[in-house]
């Protein structure tokens, strides 16, 4: 019986082992945060997104999975010119990569209502916009007019921290009954580091 007992016990032990050891963490969202931590995350059509590249994955930042452009005129102080959010998960299939575009953070305007974009990563469009492409076979989804929001939970441009949260319908390209939907959407940008 003690045999029995102690088999039952250390096969419960290993299980238990076993399924904590397949908890993958790269497949949760990272938490919202305002501390510039570099970290980005949403579920895409019910998926969760976080960046990683083909070959490892490195939360933080510090690799060219999650990147922020901004334009030439951008002052730190001022904030008066486009930003740019540029990242991917190359990992997993289907591959995503998600732009997130904002025209200008003049005047600190912590809420932004998503419109329609031009799906280009150059755009100079005067309004907020995201597109998303996903596999290879390159399905653009475009977001279009008052298609979701973006709000700003920290707008630090002096320390050049940009932290907030999105959500936002996509349409397909090329078949506008195609839409998929990004939720909980989440950054936390410290631009000094980001791009390093």
């Amino acid at each position: 019986m003690k045999t029995t007992f102690l088999k039952t016990t250390l096969l419960l032990f290993a299980i238990t082992f076993f399924n904590c050891e397949n908890n993958d963490p790269q497949d949760q969202l990272p938490p919202i945060t305002q501390t510039g931590a570099n970290t980005f995350g949403a579920i895409v059509n019910g998926r969760v997104f976080v960046p990683k590249d083909s070959f490892n994955f490195t939360p933080g930042g510090g690799t060219n999975n999650l990147e922020v452009n901004i334009g030439e005129n951008f002052i730190k102080n001022k904030g008066d010119d486009k930003w740019l959010i540029k990242t991917y998960n190359a990992k997993d299939t289907p591959s995503t990569y998600i732009f997130l575009y904002l025209p200008t953070l003049k005047n600190n305007k912590t809420k932004h209502t998503i419109d329609e974009s031009d799906g280009s990563g150059r755009s100079n469009l005067s309004n907020a916009h995201i597109y998303c492409l996903i596999d290879k076979s390159n399905r653009q989804y475009r977001s279009f007019y008052n298609s979701g929001n973006l709000e700003f939970t920290r707008l630090d441009i002096t320390n050049s921290i940009y932290s907030g949260t999105f959500s936002v319908k996509l349409k397909n390209k090329d078949d506008e009954n195609d839409i998929i939907e990004i939720t909980n959407g989440r950054f936390d940008i410290n631009l000094n580091t980001v791009n390093k």
